[in-house]
């Protein structure tokens, strides 16, 4: 089969989403499917941003990339995306409200029309037009998670189909004992409001002035802010095998700050290899997360409750012990396999 798959942006650096449609691109190659990744800039059509277009196009092509493609799969980087710069293909996959709205417009030769939700993106778009897309008749519908499959069914969507998400359990696995860890707790970094990091920054500093020697590393995609504290390593841009090795896997304890999340990678990432997670009901990680099963949760905004779940786990090791190996456990339910083919069945029917 010929598969299209659509992109918001170009993704220079890391992130979920992008990940996990390179991952079903890769996996759909693999079958013998013929996969195009089409990729927009997501600006806006100015002479500037068009400009911009080329320059980010010239260092994508010769960047180092953080994700290695299948050697069948093809990209292809459009200014703006419109029908006639999407091939005609067997099926095509929209991963975000923008290219679903772009795909809505597509005549039948794109083949069918596939919705990959991510995410309620309110915080990209007003509700109503969100709201719309989630509602078009002409597209397979799949969600991610089950709060999401929850939002659609308040819509009045019928025709949704879960697929959770995944991690590859070969790469994301314990690798060192949690006494040979170096710090307690490992945190993700963002500018973005909706990913919170203010919030958890404001609490490892309380957890700070309860313990002296508390240790704690951020890792983000961009420079370091004058807002984080010196006491707190950064890591900027961290490879792949960096944040499974040095990072996640030298935690005791991973912090999710998220105040809404489609499906949250990272904390998920971190408790495959051992970590005791501390998170916000961001919606994102009720998959895997359940409180005092195989996580401590919070408020979202709540700088507190995050102090007092990493004190809790500090203080207590039972308490610690259960979370780590619980969440193990849970972690390999989400196999990319069992994911990837049921992709698959639904490209078949």
């Amino acid at each position: 089969m010929k598969i299209n798959i659509l992109l918001p942006n170009f993704a220079q650096l890391p992130s979920g989403g992008h990940s996990i449609a390179y991952q079903y691109a890769n996996g759909l190659a693999k079958k013998g499917h013929l996969v195009n990744l089409i990729f927009s800039s997501g600006k806006q059509n100015t002479f500037f941003n068009k400009l911009l277009f080329l320059v980010m196009y010239i260092l994508i092509r010769f960047s180092k990339r953080w994700f290695k493609f299948h050697s069948s799969v093809k990209r292809k980087y459009v200014f703006s995306l419109n029908e006639n710069n999407i091939p005609k293909a067997d099926a095509t996959i929209a991963t975000a409200y923008s290219t679903a709205m772009v795909l809505k417009k597509c005549n039948a030769d794109k083949g069918k029309k596939i919705y990959l939700i991510q995410g309620y993106e309110t915080f990209l778009a007003p509700k109503e037009i969100i709201d719309e897309t989630w509602k078009y008749n002409d597209m397979t519908k799949i969600v991610i998670s089950k709060w999401l499959w929850d939002i659609g069914k308040n819509l009045g969507v019928s025709d949704m189909i879960y697929i959770p998400n995944f991690i590859d359990e070969k790469l994301f696995v314990k690798k060192n004992a949690h006494s040979n860890r170096i710090y307690d707790v490992a945190m993700m970094y963002s500018t973005a409001e909706v990913k919170g990091s203010q919030y958890g920054i404001n609490a490892l500093e309380l957890v700070k002035k309860r313990f002296e020697n508390f240790t704690a590393v951020i890792f983000a995609s961009c420079p370091r802010d004058k807002k984080i504290p010196q006491w707190i390593d950064y890591i900027e841009k961290p490879s792949q095998k960096f944040l499974i090795d040095s990072i996640y896997n030298n935690s005791k304890i991973y912090l999710c700050t998220s105040l809404s999340e489609g499906w949250s990678l990272p904390p998920m990432e971190a408790m495959a290899c051992g970590a005791a997670v501390v998170t916000t009901r961001n919606g994102g990680v009720n998959e895997f997360c359940t409180n005092g099963e195989t996580a401590l949760m919070c408020d979202v905004k709540n700088s507190e409750q995050m102090s007092d779940g990493i004190i809790q786990l500090l203080n207590d090791k039972t308490l610690y012990d259960k979370l780590t190996e619980q969440g193990l456990n849970k972690i390999r339910e989400f196999s990319f396999e069992n994911s990837l083919n049921k992709l698959n069945g639904i490209l078949d029917k």
